[in-house]
């Protein structure tokens, strides 16, 4: 049924720049939103105090997948854009960030920056950093090349087993501990000082 005026039009502008303002803040949706926590929900039985004080204080972000924390993360086997194949389990021994994201998801382009830095600031003797975006590489290299990324950027079309394959937005990160069981998952941007102090928590 035709409106007669009522509303006014909308700029495809002003749509574009509330998506962009709107995604930055709560992520890129793959399929409807889960009601966030709130404050008094945050606390995560299993994990340390120090872990469940730095969700309490977080900003941006929210806790996934609760149940497989404290198990070991499935292995998988990925190549990045230069062509050097990596698998997990190769990475026991030191923690791990994987990270999916995508080059059209500002949330995800916005977090380049905090994981650049969080590059430099922890050796790669320390910390592996895996960004998965399952967009051509032709695609995730160009990106990686503008943004400067010094972390293993990685095209990847498969379907990886659980709990990777049950993210619902961009970007989500896995923090995976030394022994290869998953400390904490998030949806949502991080910021330096947040990823680092996950990484450091008990």
């Amino acid at each position: 049924m035709a409106m007669n005026g009522t509303f006014k039009k909308i700029s495809v502008s002003t749509l574009a720049f509330c998506f962009i303002f709107v995604s930055a803040i709560t992520g890129c949706r793959r399929s409807s939103p889960q009601k966030a926590n709130t404050p008094a929900e945050d606390t995560t039985s299993g994990i340390s105090k120090s872990l469940n004080k730095i969700i309490s204080g977080r900003k941006g972000w929210n806790p996934i997948l609760k149940d497989f924390y404290g198990k070991a993360a499935a292995d998988f086997t990925v190549t990045d854009i230069t062509g050097k194949t990596h698998k997990l389990s190769d990475y026991k021994g030191k923690d791990v960030l994987v990270v999916f994201w995508a080059t059209w998801c500002q949330p995800c382009v916005l977090e380049i920056p905090h994981l650049v830095a969080l590059r430099d600031i922890m050796g790669e003797d320390k910390l592996a950093i895996l960004a998965i975006s399952n967009e051509p590489a032709e695609l995730v290299r160009k990106m990686a090349k503008d943004k400067d990324i010094n972390y293993t950027a990685i095209s990847y079309q498969g379907v990886l087993s659980e709990p990777f394959n049950q993210i619902r937005a961009i970007p989500s990160s896995f923090f995976i501990r030394p022994d290869g069981t998953l400390k904490l998952a998030v949806e949502g941007m991080s910021h330096l000082g947040e990823m680092k102090a996950i990484i450091l928590a008990e």
